[in-house]
């Protein structure tokens, strides 16, 4: 029998504020530059989709999908979509397009490409940068999100008041720092959260990449979980919830081999506004058909 896991309370470093604080200006100061291309073979029957791409906060070329539904009035409610783990972009897709709902689904790391580049550890970056919190990936990843969210707010059909920030596994962690850092966030969805209690999951043996990523990085370089965790806590979501601001919803699949109920638990504890837990029951790490209807309902009931 396994012995019980204690939740979570936040625990963030003692400069956890400024430091984001900082990083939030740095990323206030770079320019929105975007442009907007249309390849009709992109096009779904009840979607108008663009190629929209920005200059990213390192100035190199970032690029999303940006759905429009054709029965949708403008200025309409939009959706920032952030892609799990990995280089590639989520698609528009029966898991992505809405009804009522712009979308723009984004690749934080270059274009858009289809199919999808699947996952390597030879494409993973868990540990790039892990020496420092200035220097670790996921600074720049989330600075990535809040000007994408400033992209997706200056198109001309987008009502720049009604702006969520959704996502699954690596996107939902990303969505809960998006409530908490970036002003123009108005709702959070978070499906299967990642970059959550990461002690729980530096605990566990990694059998599977890509959290096995970090095993070979603390063999590798001779390191401890201890020491990764004094830079991993100014990435984890549960230290990033008190400081959410907007409604959140968040999804636990009980099948899910990562992302354990211990993880979705603690978050959700540590949220201090509107919240909803939803629970499916027989799914692991992966979507479920009702995530999108799901999504749109928690929208649009503000």
């Amino acid at each position: 029998m396994e012995p019980a896991v204690l939740l979570k309370s936040p625990q963030p470093p003692a400069d956890f504020e400024a430091f984001w604080r900082a990083a939030i200006a740095e990323t206030e100061a770079a320019p929105v530059v975007f442009e907007r291309v249309h390849l009709p073979h992109d096009d779904h029957p009840t979607h108008r989709v663009f190629r929209l791409r920005w200059r990213g906060v390192d100035g190199g070329g970032r690029e999303g999908w940006y759905a429009v539904p054709h029965a949708l009035a403008a200025p309409a409610p939009a959706v920032l979509y952030l892609p799990g783990y990995g280089v590639s972009t989520v698609p528009i897709n029966e898991n992505t397009k809405f009804t009522q709902l712009i979308t723009f689904s984004i690749n934080l790391h270059g274009y858009a490409v289809e199919p999808n580049v699947p996952y390597s550890p030879e494409l993973g970056y868990f540990t790039r940068g892990i020496e420092s919190p200035h220097t670790y990936v996921y600074r720049r990843l989330v600075q990535e999100c809040l000007l994408a969210m400033r992209v997706l707010a200056a198109q001309p059909e987008v009502d720049s008041t009604r702006l969520a920030a959704a996502g699954l596994s690596q996107g939902g962690g990303l969505a809960v720092m998006m409530g908490a850092w970036c002003r123009l966030t108005r709702y959070v969805v978070a499906e299967l959260p990642a970059l959550s209690y990461w002690e729980y999951l530096l605990s566990r043996a990694a059998w599977r990449y890509p959290i096995k990523e970090f095993a070979d990085y603390m063999q590798t370089k001779g390191v401890s979980p201890e020491t990764l965790l004094q830079v991993l806590q100014y990435y984890d979501a549960v230290n990033h919830a008190p400081y959410v601001r907007v409604p959140v919803q968040l999804s636990l699949a009980l099948k899910d081999p990562g992302i354990r109920p211990p993880v979705v638990f603690s978050l959700y504890d540590a949220l201090r506004v509107p919240k909803r837990l939803l629970i499916y029951e027989d799914l692991g790490h992966d979507w479920h058909p009702e995530m999108r209807a799901r999504l749109e309902e928690w929208v649009l009931r503000f």
